[in-house]
């Protein structure tokens, strides 16, 4: 005895499949339109978001989806602060080089949204005259180029007079955002 096994399909019970799924699908597409996507989130609240979260937050958002990503690679996301810590005297000018460098380079590759210079201090009386002119030149230059800050602070960085009067003015001039948050505390020297 043979059994046989159709492998036909009724084609009603097909028909009948697609009616249902049919509006189903479409249902799911308009309630999808009706909530958005996250990934259509606009560009500046996404910068938001991104300003207010800590680092290790940011780069999570960032494998969400692929505007998420471009959205960390955004000027606003990035903050640095630059931090003097004692140095000793024998490396002294190589460490100023360093710094110097470091500044030229974000000068001229970055945007940033904050920017801390802390403890200057530390070497700044140190330093020959013509070291020190280069330094507060470069400092000048990052805060010029930066079109994006909202966070600046100077915290114990005695600074002369009239290094401080340039930082202020680069700070207030061009067409940039203003910062929303100025800190300068022990800015000048007496």
């Amino acid at each position: 005895m043979g059994v046989c096994v159709s492998t036909k399909i009724d084609p009603t019970l097909v028909l009948i499949d697609k009616r249902l799924t049919k509006p189903i699908a479409s249902n799911e597409k308009e309630e999808c339109k009706k909530q958005g996507k996250w990934c259509e989130l606009p560009y500046l609240p996404l910068e938001k978001i991104y300003f207010f979260q800590r680092r290790e937050d940011q780069v999570n958002m960032s494998f969400v989806c692929r505007s998420w990503s471009e959205g960390y690679g955004s000027p606003s996301v990035w903050n640095v602060e630059i931090e003097s810590t004692w140095v000793y005297n024998w490396l002294m000018k190589n460490w100023c080089r360093h710094l110097v460098e470091f500044l030229q380079i974000l000068t001229s590759k970055t945007q940033l949204s904050s920017v801390k210079f802390l403890y200057f201090a530390n070497f700044l009386w140190r330093i020959d005259k013509p070291t020190y002119n280069n330094i507060c030149r470069e400092v000048v230059d990052l805060l010029a180029s930066q079109r994006h800050l909202k966070i600046v602070e100077f915290d114990l960085c005695f600074f002369n007079f009239q290094e401080c009067v340039e930082i202020l003015r680069k700070l207030t001039e061009n067409s940039r955002e203003s910062p929303t948050h100025l800190k300068l505390q022990n800015f000048l020297r007496r």
